[in-house]
């Protein structure tokens, strides 16, 4: 076929179709649809200056360090009404009553009416403060020897809490010092440090101190553990972001935050962090300025440099 022959309205819808198929202008299309990619949507704020305290927190557990023991002062039988553990105790309270086994035989308690005998064979054994009965070692009925335990009560009065401090912070500690008793439920009592045991645990190479509660102290159990909280320095004005902002590796030696370049560009920084409480950090350098976006939200996960798009 001769194409110099052929009609020109021929000719164009072949040209056409060959500059649909030009590969450069595919190259084009996809160039375009790689310069769109997703941003993270992230909330940004501001470095504040915040009062912080170095707080040392330690464990602790309740306890009742003054026990007394009630004892039997003579052998006999145990007498009803029977005492509940847990039951409140006050100063001069009986608690058990014993009747001899002389009396019992003998049925003295019954003859108390005759004024020539002045025993009856009935024995009170009472407390000698307030406090809360712990255990119940007799029952009405058991036989019992003298000096023999037969329960023992709590004094409320020297209810506490018992400390063990690392060698390695006794520094931090002294006997006077305020602190806060965090309980596994949330409240926070205010206490004091008040002494300390001339002991230390060999395993462990822990001091043992003993923390008393200041003002109204709610109905708790012994051994409940709980957490001490000891400031450690005074309080002082310092530069904060909210522990959100703030990144870390996986062994936590290396942090870092995000920070807004423009308006849809954040680059990585390196911080020195400080104190920590359970809200913010505290970040020793760089010195942001009050200017400076950090990212708050979204942060997580983002490269060096990273698209991104703040919202409200």
């Amino acid at each position: 076929m001769n194409f110099h022959r052929l009609p020109l309205f021929l000719l164009l819808p072949a040209l056409v179709a060959c500059g649909a198929q030009d590969p450069a202008a595919g190259e084009d299309a996809n160039g375009e649809e790689e310069a769109v990619k997703p941003r993270a949507l992230v909330t940004v704020g501001t470095v504040q200056t915040d009062t912080l305290t170095d707080v040392l927190r330690l464990n602790a557990v309740s306890a009742f360090p003054a026990k007394d023991a009630l004892r039997a002062t003579t052998t006999g039988y145990v007498l009803p009404p029977a005492p509940v553990v847990g039951q409140q105790v006050r100063a001069g309270q009986t608690v058990f009553t014993i009747q001899t086994k002389e009396s019992k035989v003998l049925h003295l308690d019954k003859l108390t009416g005759d004024p020539r005998l002045k025993f009856s064979g009935i024995i009170q054994i009472k407390t000698a403060r307030n406090g809360v009965l712990a255990s119940v070692d007799k029952l009405p009925g058991d036989y019992v020897q003298d000096g023999e335990q037969l329960g023992v009560t709590y004094d409320k009065s020297r209810f506490g809490f018992i400390l063990d401090v690392p060698v390695t912070q006794l520094r931090f500690v002294h006997p006077g010092q305020a602190c806060r008793i965090l309980l596994p439920d949330g409240r926070a009592l205010p206490g004091r440090v008040a002494e300390v045991l001339p002991t230390a645990d060999v395993s462990t190479q822990t001091q043992r101190y003993t923390v008393r509660p200041i003002g109204p102290i709610p109905e708790l159990p012994e051994n409940l553990a709980v957490q001490i909280e000891l400031n450690r320095t005074e309080p002082r004005r310092a530069s904060t972001l909210p522990r959100t902002a703030v990144l870390t590796d996986e062994t936590q030696t290396q942090f870092w935050v995000m920070r807004l370049l423009n308006d849809t560009t954040a680059v990585k920084v390196p911080v020195t962090v400080g104190t920590q409480d359970k809200d913010n950090i505290e970040i020793k350098a760089p010195s942001f300025s009050a200017k400076d976006k950090i990212l708050l939200s979204g942060n997580f996960g983002l490269g060096d440099t990273a698209a991104v798009k703040v919202t409200r």
